[in-house]
């Protein structure tokens, strides 16, 4: 049987460039075909700064996937971060002949349509219209309208828009590395995919982030996104502030970091001592776990102040939150999970990503929720596609199902299996 449903994305972060070749298989479970890690510097803060360090990061990330899963990988999704990115959460009425009818397939096309007629500057792209619920002559939060009678039809819908400017950099930087471009999926949407359970999309939860330049923020409640944004700081600030106060390279700063960082240096003993070699002085220098500990707290605690800012939204005031879940590598520090439930006074969880069968166990890390992610949500929303232009060896190919792939196909707006609706614009 010819296997057309290859799916590639590619997560490119400040630290690393991580891209997954994924299938589906027959009962619906998504299966991992390979994945290829490569570090990447070329980033900051989720925007691009050095296009050909990006460009070759992806092209050794990629050539990595490729070598793994016996393919050439030709198509991929992109995720996408940065403080450029805005949403907003809308309500539009959806136009349709008069008199009370059931509500169609072709009326959520339609409401989607009309979800995202959004007025945009010229720097400004749409990413995502995201359906949250329906009101039916007045009856509001209907979330699967079909086969219901309304003479009236509203959507509302969370709406993501991005920098042209940031995105086409991103862009270019993958086309430079062979790889052509396909859907921009926003990455706090995306690695909501990998980490949150049911339960916590529906009882209210936040979803946070904590990359190597940003820290992205994702709130659901009742089953759908209510908050999109993103802040400028994530682990690399942390390492850079180790580099500063104790004259470090910026390496050796994050070695101190992984090795004996906390963010509770309370609980580390005075006398833990470490030797470390400042750039500016000839001889070593001992200092105690606690000073490194207390640079890092401060940092840490500064970043969920800048949370709990981002999320003083009126549209969140009556929005109940049960959970704060973290993800991503630099909330794996020591000490993390401890400050959080501190500050925020309710329940936290560090998650790692899941529901990619045959992830590899040192892959099955927060640093990956993005990219698992990213592979999760094209396969949920996004039509059949092939990333794949041909066999690099063709007993893989033959052992995975392959043969000759067709071309790119159009797209239908229609529901997934979970009966939402989706839609790529």
């Amino acid at each position: 049987m010819i296997q057309d449903d290859y799916r590639a994305a590619i997560d490119i972060g400040t630290t690393k460039v991580c891209a997954i070749l994924a299938r589906k298989r027959p009962d619906h479970r998504v299966e991992l075909l390979g994945i290829g890690v490569a570090p990447c510097n070329g980033m900051s803060r989720g925007t691009v700064s050095d296009p050909q360090a990006v460009a070759e990061a992806v092209r050794s990330a990629v050539s990595a996937l490729s070598e793994d899963a016996g393919m050439n990988i030709a198509r991929a999704y992109i995720g996408l971060t940065g403080s450029h990115l805005q949403s907003q959460n809308r309500w539009n009425n959806v136009p349709r002949d008069s008199g009370m009818r059931a509500v169609s397939d072709q009326d959520l096309a339609l409401a989607l349509r009309s979800a995202g007629k959004v007025e945009l500057g010229p720097d400004r792209r749409l990413l995502h219209v995201i359906p949250r619920t329906y009101a039916l002559d007045g009856i509001h939060g209907v979330r699967n309208p079909i086969g219901m009678h309304t003479s009236e039809l509203h959507i509302q819908s969370h709406v993501i828009t991005g920098s042209v400017t940031h995105i086409r950099s991103l862009q270019d930087a993958v086309k430079a590395a062979g790889v052509t471009p396909l859907e921009i999926v926003v990455e706090p949407v995306a690695s909501a995919d990998a980490v949150l359970t049911a339960d916590e999309r529906e009882d209210g939860a936040i979803l946070v982030d904590v990359g190597g330049g940003t820290s992205d923020i994702a709130v659901f409640y009742e089953g759908a996104i209510v908050h999109t944004a993103v802040l400028p700081v994530g682990g690399f600030q942390f390492t850079n502030d180790l580099s500063i106060a104790f004259s470090l390279d910026f390496q050796d700063a994050e070695q101190l970091k992984v090795e004996y960082g906390t963010a509770a240096p309370e609980l580390v003993g005075m006398t833990d001592e470490i030797t470390i070699h400042p750039t500016n002085m000839d001889e070593p220098l001992t200092v105690t776990r606690r000073e490194v500990g207390q640079v890092l707290k401060e940092r840490v605690h500064e970043l969920f102040q800048m949370i709990r800012l981002k999320l003083d939204e009126p549209h969140l005031a009556e929005v109940p939150i049960e959970h704060i879940v973290f993800t991503g590598g630099g909330a794996k520090l020591e000490g993390f999970l401890n400050l959080a439930k501190f500050v925020f006074q309710t329940k936290v969880r560090l998650a790692s990503p899941r529901g990619l069968d045959g992830l590899p166990e040192p892959n099955r890390d927060p640093a990956y929720s993005a990219a698992v992610g990213i592979t999760l949500w094209g396969m949920r929303n996004l039509p059949r596609e092939n990333h794949v232009s041909r066999p690099r060896q063709t007993a893989a190919v033959e052992e995975r199902g392959g043969g000759v792939f067709s071309a790119l196909k159009g797209w239908i707006p229609g529901r997934n299996k979970s009966g939402e609706t989706a839609t790529r614009v």
